[in-house]
């Protein structure tokens, strides 16, 4: 029983950092632990339902169909068996696939992509090209792919996958289109409930995610969103600061500086400093901010050149205004942020004992990809540090919106907790690693470290306009592989176990919590798997 409860474990811990697994992964393990004899009880349910997400991601694979009609058969599940019934009689209509040739994803063009979609009739090969352009980021080209493949006879059966597409694309027509002629599943429900809180309707929401949750149960995120209590609303007051520093962006800090006048700053203070900015003067760059951001009155610092990134943050953490905050705040010059970021990230902090720290769900744009959500461990051995995936499925899906512990977050929205990252003794951020790259990553393991815990919030969707379709040079490269280099060899061993072992521990305790809130909210199948599947969670 300890052995099962441990894979129990660790296969919630692996979908919660994938946010899903793909399909083939999902049947692969779902393999795995049907093969256990005897069949512990929580494996009778886990399975089932990592066959039931493999369908649902991958609703033209025939033989996963029909491995799923299998065990649907000995475990049925109401809401998924509907579903079956309907891809099955969909897809024995689908046409053959024809041999035509693939584009070469290193040197094919998203037009290239859209037409070999055009011309192949086939769903089961159509929609992986539709997902590349989604994750590719092709805006017109994911559009045409979703209409095209919706206008075929089987194609709406991918109507909740594709909702999601099109939201990201801003196809907002499109997307209700879809949640309300395609087959209904899990995924078009968590679609309903993130457009019902876009519109303020919280209530609205929950009720969609507690259907979500009866129609496919093994969902932790949608169990955590449930438990996230509502926003106080309490607007910031003088004990916060807001900290930017920039250097030859005049134009981005201008766009960040109006995106967050648009936001919930209440009275909390705003401190730039200049990085030594050449592309104009200091005057030019506050009248260029003042005109952005009129109703912001801006504390300026400006600097004769260049002292990096962490340094910067370490001088304006060093300002006897900023010193004397409880919340300090830290914000790149290429953001774009939602409105109710800080006061979301006070709840988060303030409803986290033990957190410090607070970052956000980091999104790509004109069509909405996840950029970076969060990191936690993935190896670590003597002078040796990996991490998992920033991005671990670019498309968004909803699977990252909750809070969680984490070992490291995206620094370039942060919000700490002054007072409780003093009274820990964490050290300021390594001026070793200037001008950038790993300083908050490093930073945040020091966290860790001294006792703290760092949080990711992905109710926080900021837009980070850098990495938009930029590719490093081989220098920016190289340097980010050096000072990955100097962080490796800043800790022992013993250290990162330990930070290893605290990350993990507060997740699940975390987790755990959120299934004690919601679980007696909960009916029928949902209950039932839930309750099943906790005692093995320990």
């Amino acid at each position: 029983m300890h052995n099962a409860s441990q894979l129990v474990s660790q296969i919630l811990h692996m979908v919660r950092n994938s946010g899903y697994l793909t399909p083939d992964h999902a049947m692969s393990v779902a393999g795995n632990i049907l093969e256990a004899h005897p069949l512990p009880d929580a494996f009778a349910v886990l399975a089932p339902a990592l066959i039931r997400h493999a369908a649902v991601f991958d609703p033209f694979d025939r033989e996963k169909l029909r491995l799923a009609a299998d065990v649907d058969g000995r475990v049925p599940h109401p809401d998924f068996s509907r579903w079956l019934k309907t891809a099955m009689q969909l897809t024995d209509r689908e046409p053959v696939a024809e041999n035509l040739p693939h584009p070469d994803p290193e040197t094919g063009s998203p037009k290239d992509f859209a037409a070999y979609l055009e011309r192949q009739p086939a769903n089961v090969s159509r929609f992986p090209v539709l997902l590349y352009l989604w994750q590719a980021g092709a805006g017109e080209e994911l559009v045409r792919a979703i209409r095209i493949m919706a206008g075929s006879p089987s194609g709406l059966l991918a109507a909740p996958v594709m909702a999601w597409g099109a939201h990201a694309a801003g196809e907002t027509l499109l997307a209700q289109m879809l949640l309300d002629e395609g087959v209904d599943a899990f995924p078009a429900h968590n679609l309903r409930a993130r457009l019902a809180l876009d519109a303020g309707d919280a209530r609205g929401a929950r009720d969609h995610l507690l259907a979500s949750l009866e129609a496919e149960p093994f969902q932790p995120a949608v169990i955590e969103q449930l438990a996230r209590p509502a926003l106080t609303e309490t607007a910031p007051g003088r004990d916060v600061h807001v900290c930017l520093y920039t250097w030859n962006k005049p134009d981005l800090l201008a766009r960040t500086m109006e995106s967050l006048a648009a936001t919930d700053l209440g009275q909390a203070r705003v401190t730039i400093l200049n990085n030594g900015t050449t592309d104009c003067g200091p005057e030019a760059l506050e009248n260029r901010v003042g005109t952005a951001a009129p109703d912001i009155a801006v504390n300026w610092v400006h600097l004769p050149v260049n002292i990096g990134a962490p340094a910067a943050r370490n001088w304006l953490l060093s300002l006897d205004t900023v010193s004397q905050a409880k919340y300090v705040a830290f914000l790149d010059d290429d953001v774009l942020l939602p409105k109710h970021w800080l006061t979301r990230y006070l709840d988060t902090l303030k409803g986290t004992p033990g957190g410090v720290a607070v970052g956000a769900k980091c999104v790509n744009r004109p069509v909405r990809t996840l950029q970076y959500a969060f990191r936690n461990f993935r190896q670590v051995g003597e002078h040796e540090i990996h991490f998992t995936p920033n991005a671990p499925n670019l498309m968004d899906m909803g699977q990252f919106d909750t809070p969680r512990p984490c070992l490291s977050v995206m620094g370039c929205c942060h919000l700490f907790d002054r007072e409780r990252l003093d009274r820990l003794g964490a050290p300021g951020f390594d001026v070793r690693f200037s001008p950038s790259q790993v300083d908050d990553i490093e930073h945040d393991l020091q966290i860790w470290k001294a006792g703290g815990q760092v949080i990711y919030d992905g109710g926080v969707e900021v837009i980070h306009l850098q990495d938009t379709g930029k590719e490093r040079t081989r220098a920016a490269h190289a340097h980010a592989h050096a000072n990955h280099f100097k962080m490796e060899h800043k800790f022992s061993l013993e250290e990162l176990e330990a930070m290893d072992q605290a990350v993990r521990a507060a997740d699940a305790a975390g987790f755990a919590g959120a299934l004690e809130v919601v679980l007696p909210k909960l009916d029928g199948p949902a209950r039932t798997f839930w309750q099943t599947l906790a005692p093995a969670l320990g």
